[in-house]
Formats: C-alpha cells, sequence, structure tokens
C-alpha cells in the first residue's frame, strides 16, 4: 500500500497531538544535539525445533550528546522474558550503565529492572503496542537506590507496496517515584518523543532510524532537550 497524502497528513497530525500534550517542551533553554546507536536482539529460544514461551533480550547502547568528543554514556542490557499470552509477555533484566560527563568524571550504575509489554490492537492497518517496565537503580556517585516507572506506546505500520519498511512512532514518559541523593526530587524526569522508519533487510536484520526528543526536567538546572538521530540494527540470533 502506497504512503499517501492522507497517511502523511494522519501522522502530522498524531505526531502533533503528542507534542501538544507537553507543551513545556518549548520552554527549555539548553539545547543540544547528539546521536545513540544501538545493537538488539530478541526472539524465543528454540525446543525441540520450535519456538518456546521463553525468550531472550539483549541490547548494547552508545550514546553521544556532545558531538565530537566522544561516547558519552553507554549500556548493556540482557533480560529473560516468558510469554503469559500471544499478546503479552513478562520480562526481568540487568543492565549495565556507565555516563561521562564534559568534565570527563565518570558515573557507574547497576539497573535491575522487570516488564510487561503487550499488543493492545490495530488501528488503520498499524499495530500499537504497550510496555511498562520498572527499574531500579543504584549508582557509584550516590548512596540511594532510585525507582523509575517508564511507559512506553508505540504505533507501527507497513508502508510501500511489499510491507518490508514500516513508520514507528513513540512516546514514553519516565517517572522518578522516590526521591535519591543523586537524582533530585520525585517525579515526571524526563519523556522521549520519538518517530521513524524501519526497514527489514532479511527474516532475521532490519534496521531502524529516525529522531528522538529527549525532554529532561532537572531540579537545580535548566531544563534540557537533547535532539537525538537513532540508528538500531535489530537481529535475531
Amino acid at each position: 500500500m502506497n504512503f499517501g497524502l492522507n497517511h502523511m497528513k494522519l501522522l502530522l497530525s498524531f505526531f502533533s497531538v503528542i507534542c501538544v500534550a507537553f507543551p513545556i517542551l518549548g520552554s527549555a533553554t539548553e539545547n543540544d544535539p547528539g546521536a545513540w546507536v544501538v545493537l538488539s536482539t530478541t526472539d524465543a529460544f528454540q525446543t525441540d525445533g520450535q519456538d518456546s514461551r521463553w525468550h531472550y533480550w539483549f541490547d548494547a547502547q552508545a550514546r553521544y550528546f556532545d558531538l565530537g568528543s566522544g561516547v558519552n554514556q553507554w549500556l548493556a542490557r540482557p533480560g529473560i522474558g516468558y510469554e503469559i499470552s500471544d499478546n503479552v509477555k513478562g520480562w526481568v533484566g540487568y543492565a549495565r550503565f556507565r555516563a561521562r560527563n564534559s568534565a570527563g568524571d565518570v558515573a557507574d550504575e547497576n539497573r535491575y529492572w522487570q516488564q510487561i509489554d503487550w499488543t493492545a490492537g490495530k488501528w488503520n492497518e498499524g499495530r500499537i503496542s504497550m510496555r511498562v517496565r520498572l527499574e531500579q537503580r543504584s549508582v557509584s556517585v550516590g548512596d540511594d537506590v532510585g525507582v523509575v516507572l517508564r511507559y512506553r506506546a508505540k504505533y507501527e505500520r507497513p508502508i510501500g507496496e511489499n510491507g518490508s519498511t514500516s513508520l514507528i512512532v513513540a512516546i514514553e514518559p519516565f517517572v522518578d517515584l522516590k526521591d535519591t541523593d543523586w537524582g533530585g526530587e520525585s517525579g515526571l524526569g524526563q519523556n522521549r518523543i520519538s518517530i521513524g522508519f524501519s526497514r527489514r533487510i532479511s527474516e532475521r536484520f532490519s534496521i531502524e532510524a529516525g529522531y528522538m526528543n529527549q525532554y529532561i526536567w532537572r531540579d537545580n538546572a535548566e531544563n534540557r532537550v537533547n535532539h537525538l538521530g537513532l540508528l538500531n540494527f535489530k537481529v535475531k540470533l
């Protein structure tokens, strides 16, 4: 199916509604460009040549915020999941995170996470999926354990004649559930809005590319907007 003018209008309308829902985005005075490069894999384990209900997950990320100065953040996140029903999976996992600021100081972080994701339904020939993730974060520069609730809604719609290319739109707010001595006060911590395209190269390899607007609320400094280019290489082992 061709991606025509009506579909483009629908996309722009949807994206505009999301932005209007967060009018505070325009009040930030600190805007920075950046890029995230991701390698990710997730699929079912095999049992006697058949997909089992158990699934694996792994993604590794390199995040550049100050372009030209090297990688600012690294993340490696393995996990294991179970297919509760045809549309619902439960996950548990661990992530190792390292961040380097402009002064060269490094902070290491351990994250334990639990997640439920499900396919919520279909709309306009596309698929709507939801994800709720709870993270417990322990950072080397503080003593407290932070607890963060993340909720993501994603819309993915095939475009083109053979369906190998898809449009992807997503929104993901983060809520800090408790105060910490390293992360500020509880409340809405950040919001991510992204738009992009996925291209399936083969049955086991695809590439996603797009743009993310990452808005970060900061208690003791100006709020920040990161304008990020996204590149995700997705592989099934």
